[in-house]
């Protein structure tokens, strides 16, 4: 099984809702595995020339068989140094929803004026509401 090895920055959410429970941004570093990959298709059958000789033909089709070839000779020239990565401020701006409550009810996560994460619930339809002044 091929893996990569991958980095994902941004903001951790806990899976516990109360007070004590806040946003936490980092980075997470990992493989990332390709589970049931293979290759498709069949057996390739052999190229048969068109004079009737044995199958093959000398050469295949593609225009990468030995030398010399298209790629390039060592020292193969790396493109230049992009510089240093810009840093991504993991802090979300006021007043912003950042996880929406599903329409069905739930918690949703977002924003005040003053940039506060705060949790909220939302009742869906058939769920108890807030009274309504009146």
């Amino acid at each position: 099984m091929a893996s990569v090895p991958i980095q994902i920055d941004g903001v951790f959410y806990p899976y516990r809702r109360d007070a004590a429970s806040q946003p936490i941004a980092g980075s997470m570093i990992g493989q990332a595995f390709v589970v049931g990959l293979g290759v498709g298709g069949g057996p390739i059958m052999p190229i048969q020339p068109p004079d009737g000789g044995p199958p093959g033909g000398g050469e295949p089709p593609l225009g990468i068989w030995g030398p010399p070839g298209p790629w390039p000779t060592p020292p193969i020239a790396l493109p230049p140094d992009p510089g240093p990565i810009p840093p991504v401020d993991p802090t979300p701006p006021a007043n912003t929803v950042i996880k929406p409550a599903p329409d069905s009810g739930g918690w949703s996560l977002q924003t005040d004026a003053s940039g506060t994460v705060h949790w909220a619930y939302r009742p869906g339809p058939g769920q108890a509401q807030p009274k309504r002044p009146g």
